[in-house]
């Protein structure tokens, strides 16, 4: 499980798809030459008008499993786990986990600035725990290159050999974020404005009249506006999907350069309750769907 966002492939584009491109077709005609941004355009078009539906009439979110499952019982390596499952990120992208990942949040916490940790410790009632640190789980999508075959040198470079990958691979990217956000209030979580199956057709009318495009060019730099539970300069088409109390044992008093340490005699606790998700009433899968705890322990 990644807990930072990787450092991405100097041979790979950004995505399109996170611009929002026009709806252009490519135009072909005999005799017209073809060059790569040509069949890049071309992907890129269907790409996005299924991403337009798929946003505009889903939203973004869980749509089959990904349930985050606290670690076992004396587990002192803490093995936070995601199971496989299918999401929806904020671009309309379809993520796909196909195995489960996990993290040895022991590891991961002792590799933490004590700053970040004392910021993102939080005691009741903010946390279900009495003293914890708060972290939330998201996940998003990134291209991985996958082999590589001869091309042509691309930008300023002179080359006889130049590769590119061949393929290119959509992954998962999970990410750990620290909540360190202080009182008053609770930590953000995402709120759902979108009216009830009972809601009336006026208020159903007006949801749909106001809904489009919302979060589009209206962030920094004209990129996708960050959702309330999305922390500042991570990537907010990310998809949350739980947040973990890790429980740590630390004075109230304690002074500035003292740092949390794990408590080994209580388990994480994990909340999968507050992410968005995609439920379709009437849809048939033919088989039951599995017990699985919202929450751990």
């Amino acid at each position: 499980m990644s807990t930072q966002p990787q450092v991405l492939d100097q041979m790979i584009e950004p995505d399109p798809l996170l611009g929002g491109p026009a709806a252009e077709r490519v135009n072909y005609a005999t005799g017209v030459l073809l060059s790569a941004d040509d069949f890049r355009d071309e992907q890129t078009y269907h790409r996005s008008r299924l991403a337009t539906a798929l946003t505009n009439l889903l939203g973004h979110g869980t749509l089959a499993g990904l349930a985050v499952r606290a670690p076992e019982a004396e587990d002192n390596d803490m093995h936070l786990r995601v199971e496989p499952g299918v999401a929806l990120d904020r671009y309309g992208r379809l993520i796909e986990v196909v195995e489960p990942w996990c993290i040895r949040l022991a590891n991961w916490f002792a590799a933490q600035p004590t700053g970040a940790l004392r910021a993102a410790t939080q005691r009741k009632p903010r946390t279900p725990l009495d003293v914890a640190v708060a972290v939330d789980v998201f996940l998003s999508l990134e291209d991985c290159g996958r082999g590589r075959t001869p091309s042509f040198a691309q930008g300023p470079f002179d080359a006889l050999d130049a590769l590119v990958p061949a393929r290119l691979s959509e992954q998962p990217s999970f990410e750990l974020v620290l909540r360190a956000e202080g009182p008053p209030g609770k930590i953000p979580e995402p709120a759902n404005h979108w009216p009830a199956a009972n809601a009336s057709a006026s208020n159903k009318l007006k949801a749909v009249l106001g809904s489009y495009g919302l979060g589009r060019h209206e962030g920094v730099n004209g990129e996708l506006a960050p959702l309330a539970e999305h922390v500042t300069g991570r990537d907010p088409g990310a998809v949350f999907l739980a947040r973990v109390a890790i429980p740590v044992e630390i004075a109230a008093d304690a002074p500035a350069g003292v740092r949390p340490a794990l408590d080994l005699t209580q388990r994480v606790h994990v909340d999968n309750t507050l992410r968005p998700f995609i439920f379709m009433p009437s849809k048939w899968l033919g088989a039951e769907p599995a017990d699985v705890p919202l929450s751990e322990p």
